[in-house]
């Protein structure tokens, strides 16, 4: 069966057709995977059922895997696919919603975000497959940090092609009003500096923003905030965007390093979503 591309958006995203993820990838497919991701950034697979095991397997022709520590954050011993859960997974309940762990991840998942800023070398793709999805809400929404960086006036893309921003998980937690972590963990993960622009392989340029910016380096605590939250507003606008609503089956893959992404909100106490996702790992630091 000959794979279809279908564009999604006017700036980015693409559904692809014709492609099932439960059998072997051939070169020719895996060819035509990659060069409509270089060129998407994001893309959707419809209506697939594959094991956690071919889940890994097509991942890591993109690379290596993260490893999620925490096994109750794990699939099934698998330490390479994340649960994105509101269900406990030892007693398929759902969570009640104060659970402290289960907060903070909802919270921190609803802002507009790029997973793991706040590491020296964040991760470069994250592939999303949807389990079970609550009737209505629980969508997500994508920001394409490469068109909102082309549609800056000249002078703004100046101004942020020279800046380095801080990027530190604690700033998140401080947003939403959680608790530091333990020092253990945040002697562990220091905060870190990445450029405000980063420079893709093809030579196009993206911000690199998201809910873990702390500040701007040469500038005031308070004007530098201000300059994040007005670039964040700029890349959220609605030209800018993709919301999916997610059905059972669907397979989204995105470039966490050139594109912002949030979860959006449904009933937690009364609806299971169930998600599971592979990340691949960075190349090297942000440049």
């Amino acid at each position: 069966m000959s794979i279809d591309v279908i564009p999604l958006n006017t700036y980015f995203g693409a559904e692809i057709r014709g492609l099932d993820l439960s059998q072997p990838l051939s070169d020719t497919d895996f060819e035509a995977w990659s060069d409509a991701f270089a060129k998407y950034r994001l893309l959707l697979f419809r209506d697939q059922h594959f094991s956690e095991d071919q889940h890994v397997e097509f991942s890591k022709h993109f690379g290596g895997l993260e490893d999620f520590v925490d096994s109750k954050d794990q699939v099934n011993s698998h330490t390479d696919i994340l649960r994105v859960s509101n269900i406990w997974q030892d007693t398929d309940a759902i969570k009640p919603v104060d659970d402290p762990g289960h907060k903070s991840f909802t919270l921190g998942t609803s802002g507009w975000h790029i997973d793991s800023s706040f590491r020296k070398v964040p991760g470069k793709a994250s592939l999303l497959f949807a389990i079970e999805i609550p009737p209505e809400g629980g969508g997500t929404g994508f920001a394409d940090m490469v068109s909102a960086y082309e549609g800056l006036s000249d002078e703004k893309k100046a101004q942020c092609d020279e800046l380095t921003v801080i990027h530190d998980f604690e700033e998140a937690r401080r947003r939403y009003g959680l608790l530091p972590r333990m020092e253990e963990i945040r002697v562990a993960n220091p905060s870190v500096m990445h450029p405000l622009v980063r420079t893709l392989p093809d030579g196009k340029k993206c911000l690199f923003l998201g809910s873990h910016t702390s500040y701007v380096l040469g500038m005031e605590q308070y004007e530098g905030r201000k300059f994040l939250d007005g670039l964040n507003d700029w890349t959220t606008q609605e030209k800018y965007t993709f919301f999916h609503d997610w059905n059972e089956g669907d397979l989204v893959m995105w470039d966490n390093l050139a594109l912002m992404h949030r979860a959006m909100p449904y009933d937690l106490e009364s609806h299971r979503r169930l998600l599971h996702r592979t990340t691949v790992l960075g190349d090297g630091p942000v440049v």
